[in-house]
C-alpha cells in the first residue's frame, strides 16, 4: 500500500494550521500594542468618611521601628514591626475611648481642652450621658466604627429611658424631703429605697450584660475588645515595662476583662486613677498650708476631703474602711498582673470569677457616711447673693460656649489653623486657611468666617454686659465691706475683704455644681444603688471634657 500521498496531505494540513496560529498571535500582539494605556490617577481618591467622627476610614500598612522613649504615655512594649497609619488621620483599626477622670468633690473642673500640633480632635460627644456606665469604653468602639446594630441601639435606648425615669423619681423624692427634719428625711428615703433598689439592681445587671455583649459580640455582630490589638502582657519583659503599662491594663480590665464582678470593675477604676496620679514633691504634704489629701469614698471613684473635727469613732471607721479597701485593691491588682500572661483566656476568666466570689462579702461591707464640711457663705443680703451667683453662672456659660465652638471648628477643619483672638475687652475665634487647601475646602472656610462674625459679636456683647455687672457687684461689696469694718480701716483692709467675699462665692458656686455629687456621697437613707445612680448622673451634669480615643493598647 502506497502511503506517501497521505503523509504529504497531513503535512500540508499541519502547515496550514501552524500558519493560522502564527497569524492570530501577530494580530493579538498588534492589538495590545495599539491599545491606549489606562490612565493613572494623579492622587488617591479620598475615602468615605464616618458620620460620627467626620474621619476617613481607609488605611495603609507601613513599616516602623520601635522607640522605647517616645512618650510618657506610650507603652514600653513595641513588639509589632508594622503599624497602621493613614493619609487622612483616622485608621481602620478600632479606636477605644475611656471616660474622663471624675474630679474630687468641690475640686476645679477643666473647661479648656488641650490640643497638640497635627492632632485632630477625635471625640464622641454622644458618649457624655454614659460617663459613669460600665459599658462606656466598649460602646465607644462600636460608635466610632458605626457598627452598632439596630437591636443594640434599641437595647441602649430602653436602658437609658428606664434609668432616666428612675432618676426623675429619685430627684422628686429628694426635693420633697429637702426641708424635713434630718431623722424624718432619712426614714422617708429609706422607705423609698426599699421600693426603688430592686429596679436599680436589675438595671445594673442589664448594664453588665450589655457591656459583655458589646465586648464579645454575637454570631451576627462583631465585638470590641481592647486586648485584640495587644501583642504584649505584663511581666513579658521587665526591662521595658513601666507604670504606664500597668495603668493601661488595669484601666482596660475594668471594662473588658471577663469574669470580674461589677463591684470589682468599679474598684479597678479607682486603682487606675491611683496609678495615673502624677507624683508630687515627696514633702509637699508636710507644708503648713497644704490641705488634707483626698481619699476615695463611696460610690467608687468619688473623692472627698474630711473635716478637721471628726470624732474618734468616725476616724476609726474611716481608717478601717481605707484599710479594707486597700487590701481589696492589692489582691485584685496582683491577680490581674499574674493572670495577664495566661496563655488561654478561659484560665484568666476562671481565676477572676473565683476571686469575685471570694471578695464579694468584703466589697459589700465598705459603705459608711461621715459628713463633709462645706464652704461658708458670706453674710450679705440674699439679693446680692443671688446676683453674684447669676454673674458666676453667666461667666461660666460664656466660657463654655467659646470652648465648645473652638472644639467644633477644630474637629471640622483639622488641617487649618484655629486660634483665639482678642477683640477689645473680649475674645473671639478666627480660622486661617492651610496654603495647600483645595478650592472646595477654601469655600467652606470662607463660609465659616462669615458665620464667626455674628458669633464673635455676640461674645463681645456678653462680655461687655458681664463687665458692667461686675462693676455693680464690686460697688455693692465695697459698701458691705465698709459696714463690716471699723472706721479706721485702710483701703488694703477693704480690698482684702472684697477678695475674700469673691473667693467664698466662687467656692460656693463650685459646690452648687457638685450638689448631686455631694448628695450621692453623703445623704443618709440612700441605698448603694441609688448612690451610684446619682453619682453617674452628677458626672454627666459636670460636662467634663471627653478624652480622645486611641487605637494603641
Amino acid at each position: 500500500m502506497n502511503i506517501t500521498p497521505n503523509l504529504r496531505c497531513c503535512r500540508a494540513r499541519l502547515s496550514i494550521i501552524a500558519a493560522l496560529f502564527l497569524n492570530l498571535a501577530f494580530a493579538l500582539c498588534s492589538v495590545h500594542a495599539n491599545a491606549p494605556a489606562t490612565p493613572t490617577p494623579a492622587e488617591p481618591t479620598p475615602p468615605p468618611t464616618a458620620a460620627y467622627t467626620n474621619q476617613p476610614i481607609y488605611n495603609e500598612r507601613v513599616e516602623y521601628y520601635p522607640n522605647y522613649n517616645s512618650s510618657n504615655y506610650n507603652s514600653g512594649f513595641s513588639n509589632p514591626s508594622f503599624s497602621t497609619t493613614s493619609h487622612y488621620y483616622a485608621p481602620l483599626a478600632t479606636f477605644i475611648f475611656f471616660p474622663p477622670t471624675p474630679p474630687p468633690l468641690g475640686g476645679p473642673i477643666l473647661l479648656f481642652r488641650r490640643y497638640g500640633l497635627s492632632q485632630p480632635e477625635t471625640q464622641l460627644p454622644q458618649l457624655l450621658p454614659y460617663v459613669g456606665e460600665p459599658f462606656y469604653a466598649p460602646l465607644s468602639a462600636h460608635l466610632h466604627r458605626e457598627d452598632l446594630s439596630k437591636k443594640q441601639r434599641t437595647r441602649l435606648d430602653a436602658y437609658q429611658a428606664t434609668r432616666s425615669a428612675q432618676l426623675i423619681e429619685l430627684h422628686a423624692k429628694l426635693t420633697a424631703v429637702r426641708d424635713a427634719e434630718p431623722t424624718a428625711r432619712a426614714r422617708t428615703l429609706q422607705e423609698f429605697a426599699t421600693q426603688q433598689t430592686p429596679i436599680l439592681a436589675a438595671l445594673e445587671i442589664e448594664a453588665e450584660a450589655f457591656r459583655e455583649n458589646l465586648v464579645n459580640g454575637s454570631f451576627f455582630q462583631s465585638g470590641a475588645d481592647w486586648n485584640d490589638n495587644r501583642t504584649w502582657a505584663l511581666g513579658d519583659d521587665l526591662r521595658y515595662e513601666s507604670r504606664i503599662d500597668e495603668f493601661k491594663v488595669i484601666r482596660a480590665s475594668a471594662f473588658f476583662a471577663a469574669g470580674l464582678s461589677p463591684a470589682q470593675r468599679r474598684l479597678l477604676r479607682e486603682l487606675a486613677m491611683e496609678l495615673d496620679q502624677p507624683l508630687t514633691e515627696p514633702t509637699a504634704d508636710l507644708s503648713l498650708d497644704a490641705p488634707k489629701p483626698y481619699f476615695f469614698f463611696t460610690p467608687e471613684t468619688a473623692r472627698i476631703r474630711l473635716p478637721d473635727d471628726l470624732s474618734p469613732e468616725i476616724t476609726a471607721k474611716i481608717d478601717g474602711y481605707q484599710a479594707a479597701k486597700t487590701q481589696l485593691k492589692s489582691t485584685l491588682r496582683n491577680a490581674i498582673y499574674k493572670n495577664d500572661r495566661a496563655f488561654f483566656s478561659f484560665n484568666r476568666t476562671k481565676a477572676f470569677r473565683a476571686l469575685a466570689e471570694e471578695q464579694a462579702p468584703a466589697l459589700a461591707q465598705i459603705e459608711i457616711h461621715p459628713r463633709a464640711s462645706r464652704p461658708a457663705v458670706p453674710i450679705i443680703s440674699e439679693s446680692l447673693n443671688n446676683r453674684i451667683a447669676s454673674f458666676l453662672r453667666e461667666k461660666q456659660s460664656l466660657q463654655r460656649t467659646l470652648v465648645e465652638k473652638f472644639a467644633a471648628i477644630k474637629a471640622a477643619f483639622p488641617e487649618n489653623r484655629v486660634e483665639y483672638i482678642r477683640l477689645g475687652d473680649s475674645y473671639g475665634i478666627e480660622i486661617v486657611s492651610n496654603r495647600r487647601s483645595s478650592r472646595a475646602e477654601e469655600v467652606k472656610v470662607t463660609a465659616l468666617r462669615a458665620e464667626l462674625v455674628p458669633f464673635n459679636a455676640d461674645q463681645s456683647r456678653r462680655v461687655a454686659a458681664l463687665n458692667r455687672e461686675k462693676d455693680v457687684i464690686q460697688k455693692s461689696l465695697l459698701e458691705v465691706a465698709k459696714t463690716k469694718l471699723k472706721a479706721d480701716a485702710t483701703a488694703a483692709d477693704v480690698d482684702g475683704l472684697i477678695k475674700h467675699f469673691a473667693q467664698k462665692f466662687a467656692e460656693q458656686e463650685g459646690w452648687q455644681r457638685y450638689r448631686d455629687y455631694d448628695t450621692a456621697v453623703f445623704e443618709p437613707g440612700l441605698s448603694p444603688e441609688q448612690r451610684r445612680l446619682l453619682f453617674a448622673d452628677a458626672l454627666a451634669q459636670l460636662d467634663l471634657p471627653l478624652p480622645r480615643g486611641s487605637r494603641d493598647p
